[in-house]
């Protein structure tokens, strides 16, 4: 179990690191309006469930994150955004989903051993 749980936290701690780069990427990457106003939403929920997700043994800020994930790709098809943002929100939304999803699946199943081990 203790495994798993160090797997979570990584893939936590990951979260959080790629949420701040989605909040700083305008920095490098131009971007303004309702399309820096998603970003940097999106980046927030990324960063507050990753840490929420390193204090709380449940499988809920997981799954949000992979939510994020899915709204990070859809608004880079959505707003009208350079090239090289759209790449920027593709790449992440896919690492962010692939990290939620490995993330929630080791929680599912720590939140499994701990229920079978405890009854």
């Amino acid at each position: 179990m203790e495994k798993r749980l160090s797997q979570s936290r990584l893939a936590s701690s990951l979260m959080v690191l790629l949420g701040a780069w989605v909040m700083i990427s305008p920095i490098f990457i131009s971007i303004t309006g309702a399309a820096l106003t998603s970003l940097l939403i999106t980046g927030g929920v990324m960063i507050v469930f990753g840490l929420v997700q390193l204090t709380w043994q449940n499988t809920l800020p997981s799954w949000i994150n992979a939510l994020a994930a899915i709204w990070l790709l859809v608004s880079a098809f959505t707003f009208s955004i350079s090239a090289a943002m759209a790449w920027n929100q593709v790449i992440s939304a896919i690492i962010a989903f692939v990290l939620s999803t490995w993330d929630g699946v080791e929680m599912g199943e720590v939140q499994r051993m701990h229920h079978t081990h405890a009854v």
